[in-house]
């Protein structure tokens, strides 16, 4: 086959070199919000975290369908038996599910992030509320 290049797909990357670089910045974001949180300089309004927290969940499940989706394309036919249409059908094995740099995984993956960042909302409710309460109860105290 002139012009053709032919090349073994297992040491080609899976192509979502950006998109792994966007979840290590997710990683990074949610690392810095949740340093905040422990050392007491982020709370958030119960409302607000909750409408919030519902976002990410609902985003997270949606992520997950997709890495399910995208997992069950790592079986490719009908591309026939030459061996063009067999390294093809490697590749689009291989995008779907490469460890961690395939689409499912990346996704899987993104899908956590997501629900870590819920998590995170949570937290800061909580330490709003116990800022709030500790304020109220300063409040008590000074008035006595």
């Amino acid at each position: 086959m002139k012009g053709v290049l032919m090349t073994d797909p297992s040491t080609e990357s899976s192509g979502f070199a950006e998109a792994d670089a966007e979840l290590s910045a997710i990683r990074e974001e949610n690392s810095w919000i949740q340093r905040q949180i422990s050392n007491g300089g982020l709370g958030m309004e119960p409302q607000a975290a909750d409408k919030a927290t519902a976002v990410y969940e609902r985003e997270a499940k949606r992520a997950e369908s997709l890495s399910r989706q995208a997992d069950g394309l790592q079986q490719v036919s009908g591309l026939g038996d030459y061996p063009s249409g067999k390294q093809l059908a490697a590749k689009f094995g291989q995008k779907a599910r490469n460890g961690s740099t395939g689409a499912a995984n990346l996704l899987k993956q993104f899908a956590d992030e997501l629900h870590r960042k819920a998590d995170l909302f949570q937290q800061a409710k909580k330490n709003y509320q116990a800022t709030d309460d500790q304020i109220a109860e300063d409040l008590r105290r000074s008035a006595q």
